[in-house]
């Protein structure tokens, strides 16, 4: 099921805004034999844009004769009026994805060449646009072979493959820091930061939902006092973190996050069953600041439950020593930070974690559910109340809220 927004696109997408875009890939004139509009995404994959998939059939002017195919992939904002183009009016969704895919990118690529690394870290940017309509136009990853992970968690090899990405591009965008470089610096607006979360129950109110469901849990009970606790100071604490770099915190490792690094913003690439290449994409929310916004972020939204429970210090380990790896290569000369280094930037920012698994954990499930749809989990509380009391989320919970207790999470 594709949401209105999908299935109505606007007039402006037209054969005539693809000639001129194919006009200017081809480096000359080109006739449109055929249009097709389609919805770029499947169900519960993007909640915060629009997508379209636009499949073109042309000839160069220059030879008629010879019909040549092109795919792309368009994004736009929320057309339909309601809570979701309203709220996401408010982020500069658009001019940060811009930045990072004209600026930052490939500068970070163009640094992992000059080590002979060839790892691609997005698609590639054919056309944008930041007046209305506000728009970003990318290659479609589907005809080079590559999917999005649809009903199930990430495998193992997948997260790991990830996390190697999300090393590189963290390491990179360190050094770049360090040299100076304010395009890496000046990108400080993340959802946390931006929206008015007053108007916003799924982050207002997260924190509430979950204390309400486990009052009703009798073996959960005992972690309620602790939650009330650290509801005082969570959100406050939560904001110190994700402005920590404009508010003057240059100390510890501070590094560029893609900002919303979950199972739904990668695409996979498999050959005879075997893992051959991940990518990332949606860099909307690509945030300055602690590496702790990305590595709590996955460990809430990225893993599986099972690898919450049993992989997280191997998963953390993977990325880390891909991360020190990635520094080595590109000869960066500073302190190289360390594993313990690393880890305390997880338990100093603590409390982003314990917000978003009190809050979107909940995603974590929807995301690989199609029994469900993202949007009405997103807007409903009564939607949310109903699957929250789902017994995995609640077996869940059962593993991760005495961990939290003895980690520290609910003290301020």
């Amino acid at each position: 099921m594709y949401s209105e927004d999908e299935m109505h696109p606007p007039e402006w997408i037209s054969e005539d805004f693809f000639k001129q875009i194919l006009d200017k890939a081809e480096s000359e004139s080109v006739k449109i034999i055929n249009m097709q509009l389609s919805p770029g995404t499947v169900k519960n994959d993007n909640y915060a844009s629009v997508l379209f998939r636009a499949k073109l059939k042309y000839v160069l002017c220059a030879q008629p004769a010879q019909e040549k195919c092109r795919s792309f992939i368009m994004k736009t904002g929320p057309i339909v009026d309601g809570i979701r183009k309203d709220k996401m009016s408010e982020l500069p969704l658009f001019e940060t994805e811009v930045k990072m895919y004209t600026k930052v990118l490939p500068k970070i690529e163009a640094e992992l060449r000059a080590i002979g690394d060839e790892t691609v870290l997005s698609p590639k940017l054919f056309h944008y646009s930041l007046e209305w309509p506000q728009c970003i136009v990318l290659e479609d990853l589907v005809l080079e072979g590559y999917t999005t992970i649809n009903n199930r968690p990430c495998n193992l090899d997948e997260i790991k493959v990830a996390l190697q990405k999300l090393a590189k591009l963290h390491a990179i965008s360190f050094k770049m820091a360090k040299m100076g470089n304010d395009d890496v610096t000046t990108l400080d607006n993340h959802f946390m930061n931006t929206l008015d979360l007053e108007t916003f129950p799924l982050l207002r109110d997260g924190v509430k939902l979950t204390k309400e469901i486990i009052s009703d849990v009798p073996d959960l009970q005992e972690y309620l006092p602790h939650i009330q606790e650290a509801e005082r100071f969570l959100l406050p604490k939560v904001l110190e973190l994700v402005n920590s770099y404009k508010n003057g915190r240059h100390s510890g490792v501070q590094v560029l996050n893609h900002g919303d690094f979950h199972v739904k913003n990668v695409m996979v690439k498999n050959v005879n069953n075997q893992l051959k290449d991940l990518i990332l994409i949606d860099y909307q929310l690509s945030i300055f600041g602690s590496p702790a916004i990305d590595l709590h972020y996955a460990f809430t939204l990225f893993y599986s439950p099972d690898m919450r429970r049993e992989k997280m210090d191997e998963l953390l380990y993977h990325y880390i020593t891909h991360f020190q790896e990635t520094l080595r290569r590109a000869k960066y000369q500073g302190h190289i930070p360390t594993i313990t280094e690393l880890r305390a930037e997880l338990q100093e920012f603590r409390h982003w974690g314990l917000y978003m698994n009190l809050t979107l954990l909940i995603l974590n499930y929807a995301f690989v559910d199609d029994s469900i749809e993202l949007s009405k989990m997103v807007e409903s509380e009564t939607d949310r109340r109903a699957y929250f009391a789902n017994s995995k989320i609640l077996n869940e919970l059962r593993v991760l809220l005495p961990r939290f207790l003895y980690f520290g999470y609910f003290e301020e």
